[in-house]
């Protein structure tokens, strides 16, 4: 597999110039047709029958073995989930507060953060926001980091890549600075998995949720949760008793069932981006978007509402432009150019993705239609 066949397999390419794997990737036509073929097996070999039930398992088996391959972790340390939220979710409300803990976070952060923090600020847990530099370098990320640090705070929950200006985090300092002061890192990454590689194991992070529907172009409802072995006890299982499920590993911790369609999808997924190479795959995607934004740069009217080059930036762009409303210029790219786009709030901006099925013609296709509406 490389990018020109990856880009091949998928169909909307045919038609559209799609720019918005952060929301969701379109899957290439080999997720699709193992998705079908999972289904059907199933069905064939009786869904709660041996043959069927043992087919789910392997399903199973296999999309957690991807993912910790993907991550460089054990199998046994990976939980398949329905996405980032329910890791997430998992690790927020499972954690054991007591009074005086504090809950440290950014106030960049995507609701699947906001809105289990929110919970449990209403429970009594005390919550402190700092301001995240929405374009910040890296040393500038770690010092507002560091200036919500104290012994008190007891985890330290916030996004690997920022969802509204693409500002990427650097993970294994803010992991090393949280950890100094004895708190505990829960790291969102809607959207780094099949955006950028990742060893979770060198980064030393106890809590990791991630999305398989966006960057890696897995189903919708498909995702993996990591927990650092040593972390384990920390958590407690949302909906069940410990000991009370037969189910290995982190599978207690799960919230819900997921379909053998979805895991097999996530797999082939995961297999995909392996055999493209992480690295190569976020080589791909952020010089894709270092030429997109080289070329924005000399365009009267617009400004970049994120990094636009440095460690910190990364393979999404988020534009201002003067005289636009986002959503209005979002639907503008899509009425006028077939371009699809996202307009994001906090900072408000018109946000771009570069990923693995992109190519140059996708950058010149979105400049020069950037370019028509901002002289309009």
């Amino acid at each position: 597999m490389d990018f020109a066949s990856l880009r091949d397999s998928i169909p909307c390419m045919e038609s559209m110039n799609y720019m918005n794997a952060g929301w969701a990737g379109p899957s290439p036509s080999q997720v699709v047709e193992r998705m079908r073929e999972a289904v059907e097996r199933e069905s064939a070999a009786g869904p709660a029958g041996p043959e069927g039930r043992a087919f789910a398992s392997s399903v199973e088996e296999e999309a957690r073995t991807q993912a910790a391959g993907l991550f460089n972790v054990d199998p046994a340390d990976v939980l398949v989930t329905h996405g980032t939220s329910e890791g997430v979710a998992i690790t927020l409300l499972g954690l054991d507060w007591q009074p005086g803990d504090v809950l440290l976070t950014t106030d960049l952060e995507h609701p699947g953060i906001d809105s289990p923090v929110a919970v449990l600020e209403e429970r009594g847990v005390e919550v402190r926001r700092v301001a995240m530099p929405p374009d910040g370098s890296a040393d500038a990320c770690v010092e507002a980091f560091r200036s919500g640090l104290d012994p008190r705070v007891k985890v330290a929950a916030l996004s690997h890549v920022m969802f509204t200006t693409g500002l990427r985090l650097p993970a294994d300092e803010i992991v090393a600075a949280a950890h100094e002061t004895g708190a505990l890192v829960l790291l969102d990454g809607a959207q780094t998995a099949g955006h950028i590689a990742m060893d979770f194991t060198a980064m030393g992070v106890d809590f990791y949720a991630s999305s398989g529907q966006k960057w890696l172009l897995g189903p919708t409802g498909s995702g993996a949760f990591y927990v650092r072995p040593d972390r384990r006890e920390l958590l407690k299982p949302l909906l069940r008793l410990p000991g009370a499920s037969y189910r290995p590993g982190l599978g207690p911790y799960a919230l819900a069932s997921q379909g053998v369609a979805e895991r097999a999808g996530y797999a082939e997924a995961v297999r995909i981006n392996r055999e493209l190479g992480p690295e190569r795959v976020e080589e791909h995607n952020c010089g894709l978007a270092e030429a997109l934004r080289a070329e924005l740069s000399g365009i009267d009217g617009v400004r970049f509402n994120g990094p636009a080059d440095g460690p910190t930036a990364c393979a999404i762009t988020v534009i201002s432009v003067e005289d636009w409303e986002p959503p209005a210029f979002v639907e503008a790219l899509w009425e006028r150019y077939r371009v699809v786009a996202r307009h994001v709030g906090h900072p408000p901006g018109v946000r771009i993705c570069t990923a693995g099925f992109n190519d140059e013609s996708d950058v010149e296709r979105a400049v020069a239609a950037i370019t028509e509406l901002a002289v309009r």
